[in-house]
């Protein structure tokens, strides 16, 4: 499948280029056939109006050899050059009309011009001396040179028929572009082809120039004719397809794409395996995390609980003891004490001091109190649980946004008990963020300076805690999960308080709830490989987000 994906999206790059290349190269010829055209009407136009002249100056000669000769000359360049299909020469009364006979006409035979357009005859009574362009829609396909001449001892008109398919037909070979030479709304030549393509047509390239017909030797006026040739080509779909460029790439492309989807197919298999070899090295890493803060909150759930139970049967004992004393005292006042009663009620006494000694003891043990740790780098720290809880965040969809001051933040408190403070608070935000928003899940920690004192912060988007939950949020056995003990957030304020700090959990002003861990700041050095490192450009994006929400 993956082949033949490659194979299509190869052909359809190929047929793109190819279509914008054959338009390109379209746009140029048309461009250069059109001024070729143009070249050429306007070649053929200052040849017409040449023959004009040269037809003047014979009719102006005396009429005993001026009438022979113009004949000759009229009938070579009708012979000659295609697009003069007639030339008339007429004689004007002195009032200035025609006198509808010529005196001469080539051709001989057809019907004079003039008795077919009144618009000719109105034009040959124009202006003396001047050349007149006039075309008229009765005559198709036609145009007319006229000039008038008068003077002492001539008054004549001349009527220059020009065939306006001919003057084109050089440049009108086999397969060549649409030409459409218009004069206003009258069409002088057209060579688009009435046939139905059934070809679909991508494009079609049009390019218009405008042609002045008119006095080679005069500026352009009213008495020029003003014309437009219109140029245009079809791209047709098939054309492209015909391009014996696609059908070689066509070849050469299925080898590519063989070769592509057997290259993307190992790839896959590469990315695989080392997205399997992060994700098994992520889940040990996980997993040793998790090993540690489960020891580590065995040991202290141990201790809460012998604290609990020593807090429950201490009072029990003293009762056991004062009246077990209590008891011997009588025996020892009576005037027949009884032994047996005596030795048992003693027996007591000493099993009762004996079970409150280890009771003692064992809350001692668990007694909060000064310890000697090794300094932390809470920022180490708190990125070590971050790095071995994406998965974690990745599986919840959460999002972690990170604010950390400059320079290293360091507290005299166990790493191992650190982490798992920041573990636990951490966890209760995913665990309350089940339901929430894609832009509500997100873990804010902050851990910043405060006189001598370092502040860290965690807080979620959630609910917020139940009221009637703050009051015993760190007792022991309070909680409100379902599979929950209710010792985490104990352990953790024990965990803190025993390293002289501060536990504390508060809804928060906006939405969701904030834990801040408050601990003396130390001023002894740590090893290099527990300093800080610089904020990630990731983590500074998410440090603005936070302290703008």
């Amino acid at each position: 499948m993956p082949a033949i994906l490659i194979w299509v999206a190869l052909q359809f790059l190929v047929t793109v280029v190819l279509i914008y290349t054959t338009i390109d190269t379209v746009e140029r010829n048309i461009s250069s056939y059109a001024q070729s055209l143009e070249r050429l009407a306007v070649s053929r136009n200052s040849q017409n109006f040449g023959f004009m002249q040269s037809l003047t100056m014979v009719a102006d000669a005396p009429r005993s050899r001026s009438i022979a000769s113009f004949t000759n000359f009229a009938e070579s360049l009708h012979a000659r050059y295609p697009q003069i299909s007639g030339i008339a020469w007429y004689e004007m009364d002195p009032d200035e009309r025609v006198r509808l006979q010529p005196i001469v006409q080539v051709p001989t035979e057809g019907e004079s011009p003039i008795l077919k357009s009144a618009k000719l005859l109105e034009a040959l009574g124009g202006h003396h001396g001047q050349v007149q362009v006039v075309v008229d829609s009765k005559l198709q396909n036609k145009y007319y040179i006229i000039e008038h001449v008068r003077n002492y001892k001539n008054h004549f008109s001349i009527i220059i028929t020009i065939d306006s398919r001919e003057m084109l037909k050089p440049s009108l070979v086999d397969n060549c572009p649409k030409v459409t030479w218009t004069s206003g709304e009258l069409t002088l030549f057209s060579n688009i082809s009435t046939k139905n393509n059934n070809s679909l047509i991508l494009s079609t390239i049009e390019r218009r120039i405008d042609v002045y017909i008119g006095d080679i030797y005069q500026k352009p006026n009213d008495n020029f004719l003003k014309t437009s040739i219109n140029v245009e080509k079809p791209i047709a779909l098939d054309a492209i397809l015909d391009n014996s460029m696609l059908y070689v790439f066509s070849t050469f492309s299925i080898l590519i794409a063989g070769l592509s989807s057997y290259a993307l197919h190992q790839g896959q298999v590469t990315r695989r395996l080392r997205e399997a070899e992060r994700l098994a090295k992520a889940n040990i890493n996980r997993l040793e995390l998790e090993k540690r803060h489960e020891h580590a909150s065995r040991v202290y759930a141990i201790g809460e609980m012998a604290a609990a139970i020593a807090h429950e049967l201490i009072q029990p004992l003293t009762a056991i003891l004062i009246n077990s004393q209590t008891g011997v005292k009588l025996m020892d006042a009576m005037s027949t004490p009884q032994a047996n009663v005596t030795s048992i009620l003693s027996s007591n006494v000493k099993d009762a001091q004996r079970a409150s000694e280890i009771i003692r003891n064992v809350r001692s043990f668990v007694s909060p109190k000064p310890t000697d740790t090794a300094c932390t780098d809470i920022v180490a720290a708190i990125r070590e649980v971050v790095t071995l809880m994406e998965a974690l965040f990745a599986e919840c969809g959460f999002e972690i946004a990170l604010d950390f001051d400059e320079g290293p933040l360091l507290c005299k408190i166990g790493r191992v008990e650190f982490e798992q403070v920041v573990y636990n608070l951490v966890r209760n935000a995913l665990e309350v963020g089940e339901h929430l928003d894609a832009k509500d899940r997100i873990v804010a920690i902050s851990a910043l300076r405060t006189d001598d004192r370092i502040s860290i912060r965690v807080r979620d988007r959630g609910p917020g805690i139940e009221e009637i939950m703050l009051q015993s949020l760190f007792v022991p056995f309070s909680t409100t999960k379902v599979s929950g003990m209710g010792l985490g957030l104990s352990l953790s304020r024990r965990i803190v308080e025993r390293a002289g700090g501060e536990l504390s959990g508060q809804n928060h002003q906006g939405r969701g709830a904030i834990f801040e861990i408050v601990l003396p700041k130390a001023t002894v050095g740590i090893a290099s490989s527990n300093r800080r490192q610089p904020l990630t450009a990731d983590e500074a994006r998410r440090h603005s987000e936070t302290k703008q929400s």
